[in-house]
């Protein structure tokens, strides 16, 4: 049972991550047409601020455009679907095992940490260097490397995190 839940949240951890990540680049409104001087133009239109924006479309974007449109609204819509379901498998793992609900929020801060820009990630680090230099604590080689890969985006937070922990002799798995 436990694995069930953890594997369902890792996957809707990874679903959500996929879809923030997207919706950026995703254009959000409609497809107005209109004629002028006989000839049909299409815009995309939004409201920004309270304020309706238009942009212009070529005529050969105008179905990627709406394919793109169509995706965000399903986007937008999946995204609470996948808050309520994580946090009805946070409240089954409490109530099954405290630590299967810790380790569920290890993962969902890990995800967060993963989300993170470059220059965000940056900052944290420079936060956690400070942090060491104040305690007295140098970083292990091992985990610097692992740090680098991590801000490179070449490895996930939570296999950097598990990993730091077991060398110190942690548990890291429920």
């Amino acid at each position: 049972m436990p694995d069930i839940i953890i594997n369902e949240y890792k996957g809707l951890l990874s679903r959500k991550s996929e879809i923030e990540q997207r919706l950026p680049f995703l254009p959000e409104g409609y497809i107005s047409k209109k004629t002028i001087k006989g000839k049909q133009y299409y815009y995309l239109q939004n409201r920004v601020n309270g304020k309706i924006t238009s942009k212009y479309i070529k005529e050969n974007e105008i179905e990627l455009i709406k394919e793109q449109i169509e995706l965000c609204k399903k986007h937008k819509a999946e995204l609470p679907k996948i808050e309520i379901r994580l946090k009805e498998l946070e409240q089954a793992a409490k109530l099954i095992d405290k630590s299967i609900a810790g380790y569920l929020l290890m993962l969902k801060l890990s995800c967060g940490m993963d989300s993170l820009s470059i220059a965000q990630k940056e900052r944290s680090i420079s936060f956690a260097d400070a942090m060491n230099a104040i305690e007295g604590i140098p970083v292990s080689k091992i985990t610097q490397r692992n740090i680098d890969k991590w801000r490179a985006g070449n490895e996930s937070f939570i296999s950097i995190f598990q990993s730091t922990l077991k060398m110190y002799g942690f548990m890291t798995e429920v």
